[in-house]
């Protein structure tokens, strides 16, 4: 096998109305139409890539796992993330993690 490039994420989510606008709105990502129409799910364009939203109501263990976004304006993106409520849970140089309505976990990098 030679895998070419990555061309999505799935993340599971809780609550996907509540998702869907934490994506939306504190990522500021644009919701794309879905291909797959088995469950409830979203998906949504990041640059080349999609991140797919899929409901699953089964509580998951937290965890460190996660998925890293780059920005333009990280002091703009931590004031965003804050004012809408995310989950910061760990902060550096450069960076910030914070977490969806649901755990998931994204590390926020500004952009070099």
């Amino acid at each position: 096998m030679r895998c070419l490039r990555l061309t999505h994420v799935n993340l599971r989510v809780e609550r996907l109305d509540e998702a869907v606008r934490f994506y939306a709105t504190v990522m500021g990502l644009e919701a794309i139409p879905r291909r797959d129409r088995s469950g409830r799910g979203a998906w949504f364009r990041l640059g080349d890539l999609e991140i797919h939203l899929a409901e699953d109501s089964t509580p998951q263990p937290r965890s460190r796992r996660h998925v890293a976004v780059e920005v333009a304006d990280l002091a703009a993106a931590r004031r965003t993330a804050t004012e809408h409520g995310a989950e910061i849970d760990q902060e550096e140089e450069g960076r910030f993690w914070m977490r969806d309505p649901s755990g998931n976990r994204i590390e926020v990098v500004q952009s070099r």
